[in-house]
């Protein structure tokens, strides 16, 4: 009866995690930061800055605040528990579709990316949409 009872539990709970992964108007994606706590997205985004080579290729999902910088790139700001310190990843979105203004909640799906300019690396969502 106790190996039928554990095969039940162990079924059901593979069953429970097939079932969450979500996915998008692009896709399944690889990396869903709108299922997390305000923490887990921050260090979450934190590391992917910090080992980009991890995340490169993958399709990810954000969920922040718009951001447009002084050189005219667009971003998604995540912040953290405390609301004091921020991340964000830039993104790019379709040549026809306009940015949304700064500070406007945003879910955006892309897939990371990095370039370089001149001495910095830099980290983008390529072929961004916004949810």
């Amino acid at each position: 009866m106790k190996k039928y009872l554990s095969l039940l539990l162990v079924i059901s709970t593979l069953i429970c995690f097939a079932g969450c992964g979500k996915s998008s108007e692009v896709g399944d994606v690889d990396v869903d930061l709108t299922t997390m706590s305000s923490t887990m997205v921050y260090s979450y985004v934190a590391d992917m800055l910090a080992n980009p080579s991890n995340y490169k290729g993958q399709l990810v999902r954000m969920k922040g605040d718009s951001n447009t910088t002084h050189g005219g790139t667009h971003s998604c700001i995540v912040y953290d528990a405390l609301g004091c310190c921020t991340e964000g990843i830039e993104y790019l979105l379709p040549d026809d579709e306009d940015y949304p203004d700064d500070g406007k909640g945003i879910t955006v799906v892309g897939t990371f990316a990095t370039y370089t300019k001149g001495e910095g690396k830099y980290f983008v969502l390529i072929d961004a949409v916004i949810e």
